[in-house]
């Protein structure tokens, strides 16, 4: 005989059955004792685990000598956690106490697109709350590592559990887009990083920023041959066929700059990127973007003195960033001509590296039309927190495929 389903429980059964079992997760300063950040997190594995997000303790990454990591509990329960865990890509991270705080919560697969969702967490360091929203499913536009969550997640809630209405983990909360739009990671992340955790904590802070660059350039050098092995469908922009929507990941918008009823030349300009951010610390933000741009410039009007100027201050050499020199090191470039689809373009490829990150660099390449006097055009390609070595064939196959039409 096959048992009835489970009877739905609203906010207010899941709000009470998880009261003690959903924490507030703090990083803080050893010497003040006062907090740093704060996120969420809550029960999972044998019981003496936590899952957060990597976000939420980023900041021990940096400085574990100076913060550290405790729980706080709706009952009053508190205690100091270790990092036995993390899956950067993901934003997730697995905290352990020194004995069993609780008991697990359980997780489950993704419910129906449209189902109610239920997440919570410690929003604004106020206390223990509930939000309720739809399963958006999953997007596409990512890795298919967010859930689309159509309710209000805010500062503090990251890393706090949502449910499906039957009391189960369906995703950890992680972002918001404000407006009703925020995003959660699939349990089913989670549930692998459980697995594949250590029993012990990380012991240096070299061990931690080692973990860390080794995660990302894994994800990103499989990110890039995922892109390789696709077929690229083209677009068009003037006198060229280039590479469109190389992947779900990537959106192209045109990003034509307006100009004035008296400019003297004409600009078209598109501009693709991905989705597939990755954050790496609080002074590092983000890495992990994926950004080509397209620019056609043309004039009947400039001289060519004008004009060339005009095109070379649009040319970019440079990754638009704030970050200091004892995070990345300067470019460091190297120039060339090559010959694309019948046409000479010069090319500038520029690399800089992560100074605390081994093996991870940014990239930027360039590629300008040359002898063409009043018409010019120009790729710029970004990408962030990569292996140099993995990128040169993505910038080989842009190449191939960039196409001259007479």
């Amino acid at each position: 005989m096959v048992a009835p389903p489970a009877a739905a429980m609203d906010s207010k059964k899941i709000y009470q059955l998880n009261q003690d079992r959903v924490f507030q997760v703090r990083v803080l300063n050893r010497e003040t004792g006062k907090k740093s950040s704060i996120g969420s997190g809550f029960i999972v594995g044998d019981g003496s685990q936590v899952a957060t997000n990597y976000h939420v303790i980023g900041q021990v990454i940096l400085e574990p000598e100076l913060f550290y990591i405790s729980f706080v509990g709706k009952d009053g329960q508190e205690g100091e956690l270790k990092l036995l865990g993390l899956d950067v890509a993901r934003d997730l991270a697995l905290l352990g106490a020194d004995k069993p705080i609780g008991e697990a919560i359980r997780t489950s697969p993704l419910p129906p697109r449209g189902a109610p969702i239920y997440a919570m967490g410690n929003p604004l360091d106020l206390g223990l709350s509930i939000a309720v929203g739809t399963n958006g499913g999953i997007l596409n536009q990512t890795d298919d590592s967010r859930i689309l969550f159509s309710g209000s997640l805010n500062p503090g809630m990251s890393g706090g559990p949502t449910f499906n209405d039957q009391g189960e983990v369906i995703g950890i909360n992680v972002a918001t887009a404000r407006n009703d739009i925020s995003f959660i990671v699939p349990s089913r992340f989670l549930n692998d990083l459980i697995e594949q955790s250590s029993v012990g904590a990380f012991d240096t802070e070299a061990d931690l920023k080692r973990e860390v660059a080794r995660q990302v350039l894994a994800y990103e050098t499989n990110y890039i041959a995922q892109l390789l092995q696709g077929d690229w469908p083209k677009l068009d922009l003037r006198q060229f066929k280039l590479p469109g929507i190389i992947s779900p990941t990537v959106r192209c918008w045109d990003n034509s700059a307006k100009l004035s009823a008296i400019a003297r030349y004409k600009r078209y300009q598109i501009r693709c990127a991905n989705k597939n951010h990755i954050y790496l610390d609080e002074d590092n933000k983000f890495v992990g973007d994926l950004i080509y741009e397209y620019f056609w410039l043309e004039s009947e009007d400039l001289n060519p003195i004008q004009f060339y100027n005009l095109y070379e201050n649009l040319n970019k050499d440079q990754i638009d960033s704030k970050m200091d020199r004892d995070i990345v090191s300067n470019f460091n470039c190297r120039t060339w001509f090559v010959e694309v689809s019948s046409q000479e373009l010069k090319s500038n490829l520029c690399r800089r590296e992560y100074v605390e990150y081994e093996g991870m660099s940014d990239v930027l390449f360039t590629a300008a039309l040359t002898g063409h006097g009043s018409r010019g055009f120009f790729i710029t390609l970004i990408m962030t927190g990569v292996d140099y070595k993995s990128t040169l064939p993505l910038i080989q196959k842009f190449l191939e495929q960039t196409e001259w039409k007479p």
